[in-house]
């Protein structure tokens, strides 16, 4: 398996390149700096390492060169904790205050991050992961047009990449390159600046995907994909209910109508965040209507789905979010959102007619006790569970979906029911400057299961909730020298993705 995730993320690497031009390289043989300006007294070189040790911003640019269509690469050390440094691009000639983009890493949050600077500074994206003062980092920036991608390398231990920040920002389309540093000891080597287009892959995509879907679950039955969806179109004729759609390759979306319809359920309103399994050639739909958690059967996943008996589940506490596990013992568990003081996550084992719930089993999971989880509303919510390498993950979405903070965060288990131990560096997607509420989601994999998928939804625009639009992106598990793998999502991506179903 890790030779397989290796083979895909150079795969994907080299398919994003299109190898340009080298328009500069330094290697920090020349103390003088020749090709540099804007240089100043804090900015030395020693043994083929460019330093710098500055409190403030600092930034030293390449002489000459003002483009925007570039690849730099660069190695970045941070000797001090709690600074700041990487790559400064597309910087205003002239421009008496340090204004442009700045990417790198944050080694005070954690953090690889694309940053704005104009009047005022603004972080666009950011990705989390353990930056080690003293360690050499590899940063490799593109940029093509209005799209930026940036990939963080720990070169001790390759395996330990970042997940790449891929992102859309339209203030400054060209300027000066050169490097930046803020907050105390930072060494850099081997940088080099070229021309850059990317690669015209055969097959591709640009997030989002589909309009009108919200709280997706996707779930790959006999070679189709089923999409099942909050629906956040208006429906012409009044009718209220879960929307489905299907696929061959999880970016072209065929609408088949509602699965269920109010008039097929107990509840008139509020249809959300569906799940479904299949047993014994049943199909269970478990959806949220009116804040209530309800099922529906068919004998097909296409529908129409019933209740035979129109009723919520009980207990009443068991509200919205429902998702259903089947662990490799057969035994399936229910997990779900129960409100108290915030949006907590909890589950219990579903009896076998898989409709009625062992309440002696219920149990709380995970509730939000963490700040990233608490921006407008105390909420854990959206819950997914998986299974790798005999390790329970718990996804889920942390504060509220209109909140900037809006993320996906997980915890891990060695059992279905916990203790669960969430991941030190949640969240691992949150929303962006250029993409707004990406967070409740479900996980999916490639026909063959080589390739995983994150599907999630996406804001109609940057200042406009609904109807919100579905998007895909990869995910892939790091192995570790010790402890569960870590689960790496690759989004939310805005540069063409390659379809990797035919």
């Amino acid at each position: 398996m890790k030779k397989v995730l290796f083979i895909i993320a150079v795969l994907l690497l080299f398919l994003s390149t299109s190898y340009g031009k080298t328009l500069f390289e330094d290697n920090f043989t020349d103390s003088k700096l020749s090709g540099w300006h804007k240089t100043e007294d804090q900015w030395t070189v020693q043994n083929k390492v460019l330093s710098t040790n500055s409190k403030g911003k600092t930034i030293l640019l390449v002489d000459g060169i003002s483009t925007g269509n570039i690849e730099l690469q660069v190695e970045v050390k941070v000797l001090s904790q709690g600074a700041k440094a990487g790559i400064a691009f597309r910087i205003p000639e002239g421009s008496d205050d340090i204004k442009g983009y700045f990417a790198g890493i944050d080694t005070a949050k954690q953090l690889a991050v694309w940053e704005y600077a104009d009047n005022k500074s603004e972080l666009l994206a950011s990705k989390p992961g353990e930056i080690i003062p003293g360690r050499w980092y590899k940063l490799r920036l593109l940029a093509d047009g209005d799209n930026v991608i940036l990939y963080v390398d720990n070169i001790k231990e390759p395996i330990l990449r970042f997940p790449k920040i891929d992102g859309i920002h339209t203030a400054f389309k060209s300027g000066l390159v050169g490097l930046w540093a803020t907050g105390g000891k930072v060494s850099y080597r081997r940088f080099s600046v070229k021309e850059y287009s990317p690669a015209k892959l055969e097959k591709s995509y640009i997030n989002p995907i589909q309009p009108g879907c919200a709280d997706p679950v996707v779930k790959l039955f006999d070679g189709i994909y089923y999409l099942y969806c909050t629906y956040t179109l208006r429906s012409t004729d009044k009718v209220n209910g879960i929307r489905l759609f299907t696929s061959t390759n999880l970016v072209n979306w065929e609408d088949r109508g509602f699965a269920i319809k109010d008039a097929d359920s107990w509840g008139r309103h509020s249809f959300w965040a569906p799940d479904i399994v299949e047993k014994n050639g049943i199909y269970y739909l478990y959806y949220a209507v009116e804040e209530r958690i309800c099922v529906a059967t068919s004998k097909s996943p296409l529908g129409p789905f019933k209740q035979e008996i129109k009723k919520p589940l009980e207990p009443d506490s068991i509200k919205i979010d429902a998702h259903v596990f089947k662990d490799d013992d057969g035994q399936y568990y229910l997990y779900y959102v129960h409100f108290n003081n915030g949006n907590e996550i909890w589950a219990g084992k579903l009896n076998d007619d898989m409709i009625t719930v062992d309440e002696s089993s219920l149990k709380m999971m995970v509730r939000p006790d963490e700040p990233w989880e608490q921006d407008m509303g105390r909420v854990t919510e959206g819950p997914e569970v998986i299974k790798h390498k005999g390790t329970y993950y718990l996804t889920y979405s942390g504060s509220h979906f209109q909140s900037p903070e809006y993320a996906v965060g997980y915890a891990t288990s060695d059992t279905p029911l916990g203790p669960w131990k969430k991941y030190k560096y949640n969240p691992i997607m949150k929303s962006t400057s250029y993409a707004h509420g990406t967070a409740h989601h479900t996980l999916t994999a490639s026909p063959d299961g080589n390739d995983m998928f994150i599907v999630y939804h996406r804001h109609y625009s940057l200042d406009r909730v609904s109807p919100r639009k579905l998007s895909i992106d990869r995910i892939q598990f790091v192995p570790q020298k010790s402890g569960p793998d870590i689960l790496e999502v690759w989004g939310p991506t805005s540069s063409p993705q390659p379809v990797l179903i035919k």
